[in-house]
């Protein structure tokens, strides 16, 4: 017995019951179905985070075809299971106790780590079983479950991480047809105010969020606190194409606009600085929290001497036109360790207004 056989009997006898497995037999077929798991995990990743930002009925398709080898190896591990136990002279009614939480598998796997008892016969029927692939009512079974299996994971795909995006039906009935394009964002200082063609796309985490217009602005601003300067020199205003949704359950907020700040800092002595948690308010009444899982990480504790940049992304849940926001009033904080306790610059509020000029 190896894994190729293993693997061979446990695909011809996956609707049999009335027989025994082997120990040998049993244990490589569970590697056989564990490693067949580990591939498709590999491939079921990308598809649900795909099936997440898109209504296209092809991915749901392909994540159906998926579920099909896992409706597979789920039947023949269970029937072999039970074949297993019953080489043990065990009915396959213990795997109830599967539903015991944390002591009922453990008793389980005991169980079917056991040697073979000649008593198991008694569960060996005489007759010869019709070829499972010859029979109407396990293909039936097979194609229940993977659809069952399909819903389970195009349910899982909906709720992904509070950082996981979803394009709404409507933003992706408007989409269909459309040609997607990467976002070169050029920072050419004679293209501050470009606006970009609906083909356009940001990438925020692991999804590609459609652009309809989008705005760029050189901005002068900077600030020194505790010989450290903190500059913010462009500022992106995006308009979604379509409406988007961020989150789950109670937490799930939409959005059609995305305001990117790129901030430079020069730390002259050791310091502790967070505009990556910064939050923002508009000139037209928004306020909104830093998406701190898509913002770049270049800032928290920073050695003297030290330079770092990178993007700061908030979503905004209504923008009619990128033109809309004038100005934008960023919020964040800052400090330095010290044994002073008199020293009162040693915590910074910023509290800055950038102004949006055409």
């Amino acid at each position: 017995m190896n894994m190729l056989t293993a693997l061979k009997q446990g695909l011809t006898e996956m609707f049999t019951i009335g027989k025994r497995t082997s120990r040998a037999g049993f244990w490589w077929l569970y590697l056989d179905i564990f490693i067949i798991g580990l591939i498709l995990n590999l491939i079921l990743s990308p598809l649900l985070k795909q099936l997440a930002f898109s209504g296209d009925s092809v991915w749901l398709l392909l994540l159906f075809l998926l579920s099909i080898p896992y409706a597979v190896t789920t039947v023949a591990l269970f029937t072999a299971e039970i074949r297993r136990l019953h080489d043990t002279n065990r009915s396959g009614h213990f795997l109830w106790l599967l539903l015991i939480p944390l002591v009922g598998p453990i008793i389980v796997i005991v169980f079917l780590a056991q040697k073979a008892k000649p008593a198991g016969q008694r569960f060996d029927k005489t007759t010869q079983p019709k070829a499972w692939v010859k029979q109407w009512w396990t293909w039936v079974i097979l194609v229940l479950i993977a659809v069952a299996t399909t819903a389970m994971f195009n349910l899982s795909a909906r709720y992904m991480d509070p950082s996981a995006w979803e394009q709404s039906a409507t933003s992706q009935t408007q989409n269909d047809g459309n040609a997607k394009a990467e976002d070169t964002d050029t920072t050419d200082d004679d293209d501050d105010t470009d606006d970009e063609s609906s083909d356009d796309t940001i990438d925020l985490g692991d999804s590609s969020i459609d652009i309809a217009d989008k705005k760029a602005y050189t901005t002068t601003f900077s600030e020194t606190w505790s010989e450290s300067t903190f500059a913010i020199d462009k500022v992106t205003v995006y308009k979604t194409d379509g409406d988007y949704t961020q989150g789950s359950g109670h937490d799930k907020t939409s959005f059609n606009g995305v305001v990117k700040v790129h901030m430079n800092i020069d730390a002259g002595r050791d310091i502790n600085a967070y505009p990556s948690q910064a939050t923002l308010s508009t000139n037209d009444g928004q306020q909104v929290d830093s998406d701190l899982a898509d913002s770049d990480d270049f800032d928290g504790e920073l050695d003297s001497g030290t330079q770092s940049d990178g993007n700061v992304y908030f979503l905004l849940p209504t923008l009619d036109d990128v033109s809309d926001l004038s100005s934008i009033r960023l919020k964040w904080s800052a400090d330095y360790d010290t044994d002073d306790y008199d020293d009162d610059n040693a915590y910074k509020d910023f509290d800055v207004t950038v102004q949006l000029n055409q």
